[in-house]
């Protein structure tokens, strides 16, 4: 390969997180600065070592979408597409073949010196091909998805939107129509940056314009602000300018007969061929609120709504099947015979359903109930009365030692409510959760960090630990991992790329100098002699409830007397409105979890092997062993024994391929479950099923033999606390493929890290095909017991792991480790 066939390398998300969480050098696998060789252009070259084997991606399909009951013709932009045996979609009805798999040539510039500090690593061959796409008439409008399927395994997915309308698209150097026919859907990119694209049409008074933009869900780059003016240019309705969503929606009554001009263009006034957009425009369904946001599971109910084009539908009846826990089912609604533009969610739970009662919004107004209970609500009526905002107040008993989950679901499910909940007491004084005892200062340096970043810079670090809570401004954190370099940053806990906080704290901005303490947890009551640093008392509040909440707020709280109680919810920015409605849960916590897995579609090396990462996204009274296991394997492949231990948050699924396993088979759906024993019961839950995440697409592919296969000299090794340990692995490189190959550790339990590995991490370099790193446990690290993997990078674009065989890892109990902190519940 010449050198436009490689470029800086930087491992994708999905793989940063899987480094993050498994507690190894984030800074090993991204900052790479030895040279890197040159391979052939093609997989059978015969005078030139090979490329190595990259699984084929997906960048751009244009246009983005199309009208169903049709057949369309599609461009894709991509990486070895080559030989595509299948496209697989999210949903039925959709069919697709890809043809016209041209190579596209190009040049990569080499890195610039003191700049690019990546390093150049083989790309697959760039290419675009045809998409021919069939989508019949019973295919449901919105936005769908979809794998393309190679001999070396597949893609990663990629959004299509699926409309109903009549389609209108925008070309460069081509004459709009004077007006345009709505209902429709306008379709064209901003081009450069502060163009707008803007579209005349005739109305009626009376109309009610609903405009919705699909963009930044079909990969635009495109934060779009809608406007809506009449024929003498007067803006009527303006959408998008301030909002969090991306995407724009604007309705709007007409007031008069007449032309009007919708507008849409870049809110930040940029531009270019990935700002393309889809906006479905016209007198169209639309729910606007709905009440009760939810049902009982197992019961009919009637739900009131409220929206634009309705036919004059005010009230649906629903009915939700039984079943286990909280979960969600949509709210349909058809006009004309078409769906409402927005997905609309209904909750579903188990609790006995009540309604808010007003006037609540005082202390001695409190509406008493019994639990458990689902409380449907609004924030709503205190300014329209003259008065504060609404607030309210609901009045509950609770034993001694009553563990109580009570959750807000509002943002969730569209509302527009930002919820803040605080358990009082009877008399409204706030109750203390936890003391917050002050160890030693540093302060946080190098850049401001919003309230998402995982990683934070920390003028010193010889004070702390991995798995030490720390107090930065009013957030409680914990941290996941301390680098060995001192110009490297700390990671602290976190799910999704989201930085977690404990306690009921809410992840904040973090500006630089604040300062940060090193925290001890204790009981509320607890009385400390001074050591001259703050003490902090939590109370029983919580903002934003993390994981999986959003806006919406999460408390598991244990009443510390038989008492009465009372819970204070409102919008934590002081706002109220009819839309402002909740779904209010109090009931007995019940331990529970749920899992992730990573990647979704594995792709595994026929005679070889690949890693999947399952973390525990959300768990609540749950510290009991979780066993996974995965189903749906094509053969001749299978899963290593895997489990998530009490006090991890993650373990590794090694998958292997047999070497006769077909190749030419199609790719498998698979689901990754996780069993655990509570209480004597056994929970199951399945991976990836949380929210809107489609497991339709979680598939395992055989692709041809490794590249490289990592060995380890020993099968189990054992370090004291306190101790380290050194590991020998050796690289057998395949295919003709000559790289270097990055090595990290997976699965290693906390307090057991790599050390000494410098910038490169643990490199086998060209000229090599061993390297020995060392292991420690740190003096406070817990008895273990448990397989790790020395896992091997083949380096591209779309880089491939390649695990060792396991590696037993005990580390002995210490009276140090025994005393070892618990996690709170978050």
């Amino acid at each position: 390969m010449n050198a436009s066939n490689s470029k800086t390398f930087c491992l994708p998300a999905h793989r940063r997180d899987t480094i993050r969480s498994l507690r190894f050098t984030l800074f090993l696998s991204l900052v790479f600065t030895s040279a890197v060789p040159l391979y052939a252009d093609g997989p059978s070259a015969a005078s030139a070592p090979l490329i190595p084997i990259i699984p084929p991606s997906v960048a751009r399909i244009s246009p983005a979408g199309m009208k169903r009951g049709t057949t369309a013709i599609f461009g894709v932009e991509g990486r070895n597409l080559s030989d595509a045996t299948q496209v697989i979609f999210d949903a039925p009805g959709l069919s697709a073949k890809l043809t016209q798999i041209t190579d596209v040539p190009e040049q990569i510039t080499p890195p610039r010196a003191g700049e690019d500090l990546g390093a150049q690593v083989p790309l697959g061959k760039k290419q675009t091909a045809k998409l021919e796409i069939v989508a019949s008439n019973d295919v449901s409008p919105g936005i769908h998805r979809f794998r393309i399927k190679t001999p070396l395994g597949t893609t990663n997915t990629m959004a299509l939107a699926i409309g109903a309308l009549p389609e209108i698209t925008r070309r460069d150097n081509e004459a709009m129509p004077a007006v345009v026919r709505l209902p429709a859907t306008l379709i064209g990119t901003i081009t450069a940056p502060g163009d707008n694209d803007s579209y005349p049409f005739e109305g009626k008074a009376g109309d009610e314009i609903v405009l919705q933009v699909q963009a930044s869900q079909l990969g635009s780059n495109l934060k779009s602000m809608l406007e809506l003016r009449d024929d003498a240019g007067r803006v009527l309705a303006v959408a998008g300018k301030n909002d969090a969503d991306a995407d724009a929606v604007l309705h709007f009554k007409l007031p008069n007969d007449g032309r009007y001009t919708i507008s849409i263009t870049d809110r930040d006034r940029e531009g270019g061929k990935d700002y393309y957009y889809r906006l479905n425009a016209g007198p169209l369904p639309f729910i606007t609120s709905f009440f009760p946001l939810g049902v009982r599971a197992g019961e009919a109910a009637s739900i009131s709504i409220d929206g634009a084009n309705l036919s004059g539908m005010h009230e649906v009846r629903v009915e939700a099947a039984s079943q286990e826990g909280w979960t969600t089912i949509p709210l349909v609604i058809k006009s004309s015979g078409l769906p409402s533009l927005n997905e609309v969610k209904l909750a579903v739970s188990d609790e006995p359903q009540i309604l808010e009662q007003e006037p609540n919004n005082t202390i001695a107004q409190a509406q008493s109930v019994t639990l458990p209970v689902t409380i449907n609500g609004h924030i709503d009526g205190g300014m329209k009365a003259g008065g504060s905002p609404d607030e309210d107040y609901f009045r509950f008993r609770a034993n001694k030692g009553e563990q109580l989950s009570i959750d807000v679901a509002a943002a969730r499910l569209g509302s527009a409510l930002d919820s803040v909940i605080e358990i009082l007491d009877a008399q409204g004084n706030s109750i203390s959760r936890a003391t917050i005892r002050c160890l030693n200062q540093t302060t946080t340096t190098l850049a401001d960090r919003d309230s998402r970043t995982v990683n934070t810079r920390f003028i010193s670090t010889s004070e702390l630990r991995e798995g030490d809570y720390l107090m930065i401004g009013d957030e409680l954190n914990r941290i996941d991992f301390i680098p060995d370099q001192p110009d490297a940053d700390t990671l602290l806990k976190s799910i999704d790329d989201l930085r977690l906080a404990y306690l009921g704290t809410s992840p904040d901005v973090h500006p630089v100098n604040t300062p940060v303490y090193k925290a001890q947890i204790l009981p509320p009551d607890a009385d400390l002699p001074s050591n001259g640093l703050p003490v902090f008392h939590l109370t029983w509040r919580n903002d934003d409830g993390g994981q999986g909440y959003g806006a919406d707020s999460k408390l598991d709280f244990v009443a510390p007397a038989d008492s009465d109680y009372l819970l204070h919810l409102k919008d934590v920015r002081g706002m109220e409105g009819p839309d402002f409605a909740y779904r209010l849960t109090i009931r007995d916590a019940t331990p529970d979890f749920h899992l992730k897995a990573e990647p979704a579609n594995p792709n595994i090396p026929r005679g070889g092997s690949t890693t999947m990462i399952v973390s525990v996204a959300a768990r609540s009274g749950n510290e009991a062993p979780i066993a996974i296991s995965v189903k749906g394997l094509p053969q001749g492949v299978i899963a290593n024994p895997a489990t998530i231990e009490p006090g991890q948050d993650s373990t590794v699924v090694v998958l292997s391929a047999t070497a006769n396993a077909p190749l030419d088979g199609p790719p498998s759906s698979i689901e990754v479950i996780g069993h655990a024993t509570i209480d004597g019961h056994e929970m199951i839950r399945s991976a990836n099923r949380d929210g809107d995440k489609d497991p339709t697409l979680q598939l395992a592919s055989i692709t041809p033999p490794p590249d490289v296969v990592v060995t380890t000299d020993s099968k189990q090794i054992s370090i004291e606390p306190g101790k380290e340990v050194t590991v020998t692995l050796h690289v057998d490189r395949h295919n003709g493929f000559k790289g270097r190959v990055p090595c990290f550790v997976q699965n290693l339990p906390p307090g057991v890290r790599v050390v000494n590995v410098g910038l490169n991490g643990v490199l086998v370099t060209e000229a090599q095909t061993s390297r020995t790193f060392t292991l420690r446990a740190e003096e406070w690290a817990k008895p273990a017991d448990q397989p790790i993997y020395v896992v091997g990078i083949v380096e591209s674009n779309s880089p491939t792991m390649h695990p060792s065989s396991p590696l037993l890892l005990k580390v002995p109990a210490t009276n140090l480790s025994a005393s070892a902190n618990q996690a709170p519940s978050r």
